[in-house]
C-alpha cells in the first residue's frame, strides 16, 4: 500500500495567496481613509487644546485684573504665545501661526506643516 502524502498542493497554496492578496488590496483604501481621519482629528484636537489653554488663561487674567501671575495669568498678545500655555510642547509637525490679538479677541490657527492643513481657535489678548 503506497504511503499517504500530507500537505497542500501547489494549486491550493496559490489560491490562498490570491485570496489574501485580493483581501489586502480591497482593505488598503479603508486604511488610507482611517489614516487621513486620524490626522484630521489630531489637528482638531491640538486646536481645541490651544483654545482651551487660551480661555483658561483669559479667565485667570480676569481674576487677577490682568496682572501677570505665574500659573494663573500669562501675558498673551500674539497667537503664537499660546504654545507657552500648553501643558506639553506643541508637536514638531505643527505650528501656531503668528497673529496679533486684541482685547476683543481674534482667530488663531494651528497649521500642520506637512500639507498646510489648518484648524482654528479663538484667542484674546491678556495680561496687560
Amino acid at each position: 500500500m503506497p504511503a499517504r502524502q500530507r500537505g497542500f498542493t501547489l494549486i491550493e497554496q496559490l489560491a490562498v495567496v490570491a485570496l489574501v492578496g485580493s483581501a489586502t488590496a480591497s482593505a488598503l483604501p479603508a486604511l488610507v481613509a482611517i489614516n487621513n481621519q486620524a490626522e484630521a482629528t489630531a489637528l482638531a484636537s491640538l486646536a481645541g487644546a490651544a483654545g482651551s489653554a487660551m480661555l483658561l488663561n483669559q479667565a485667570g487674567c480676569l481674576l487677577t485684573d490682568q496682572h501677570a501671575v505665574p500659573g494663573k495669568c500669562q501675558p498673551v498678545h500674539n497667537c503664537q504665545q499660546v504654545a507657552g500655555l500648553l501643558m506639553a510642547p506643541l508637536p514638531a509637525a505643527y505650528q501656531i501661526q503668528a497673529q496679533a490679538l486684541s482685547d476683543s479677541g481674534g482667530q488663531c490657527q494651528v497649521v500642520r506643516l506637512r500639507d498646510g492643513a489648518a484648524a482654528g481657535f479663538h484667542g484674546a489678548a491678556t495680561g496687560g
